[in-house]
């Protein structure tokens, strides 16, 4: 029997026995619209807006010892976004942590 056949079939089974439940085959059908419509009125309701590319602080892993890790921390709690990018992010820079005691 061709896969189509098979599928064909199993929807028709599928549908004869929903048809038999029709609350449950109403709740089925209608369920997935109206979480779509949710989707779209939250979409109208608060549209998207442009924000400038965020670049970080750097931050040092726990791996660079534990002074620098909780410099990294405690210095960048608020956790501030710059439009350009910060000093440790230039090309074969490790980090900047050297001048931060």
């Amino acid at each position: 029997m061709a896969v189509g056949t098979q599928l064909g079939l199993l929807l028709w089974k599928n549908f004869t026995y929903r048809r038999r439940q029709r609350i449950q085959l109403i709740i089925e059908l209608l369920w997935p619209l109206f979480l779509f419509f949710i989707l779209i009125s939250v979409r109208q309701s608060h549209p998207p807006f442009k924000q400038h590319e965020c670049h970080f602080p750097n931050k040092a892993l726990p791996s660079a010892g534990t002074l620098p890790w909780l410099q990294g921390i405690v210095c960048n709690v608020n956790n501030p976004c710059f439009r350009h990018p910060t000093a440790g992010e230039a090309p074969g820079v490790v980090g900047n942590f050297d001048g931060s005691m």
